[in-house]
């Protein structure tokens, strides 16, 4: 009896035994903690994700802009528009092939395909 898991599973399952009341408090409150631990971890995957995806955005476009100036503007902003890592990493894969601002749209509108 010295060991607290130990310990704690019996006064649950006296819990459990009293009475139905106490028992359904009980497992609401496991529920709700259950809960709240799922929804924090999905939290954070999304948030990495969409941190993920911001970043490599961000990425193209700086090389649109260093490597095409004011010219690949409207390319940019249809990258922009783009929140599929699975697309932006094919972009990304390719980009830095493009010697002309075409083949760059080229390799933005068969990724997205």
């Amino acid at each position: 009896m010295g060991n607290p898991g130990i310990r704690k599973a019996m006064t649950i399952e006296q819990i459990f035994f009293k009475n139905k009341k106490e028992r359904r408090l009980y497992e609401l409150r496991e529920k709700a903690v259950r809960d709240e631990i799922s929804m924090v971890v999905g939290a954070k995957a999304e948030g990495k994700a969409e941190g993920k995806t911001e970043g490599m955005v961000d990425a193209i476009c700086k090389y649109l802009d260093i490597k095409f100036t004011d010219a690949s503007l409207s390319l940019q902003a249809e990258v922009k528009k783009i929140n599929d890592v699975v697309i932006l990493d094919k972009i990304i894969n390719k980009i830095y092939t493009a010697n002309s601002l075409d083949e760059a749209f080229a390799i933005v509108k068969e990724a997205v395909k």
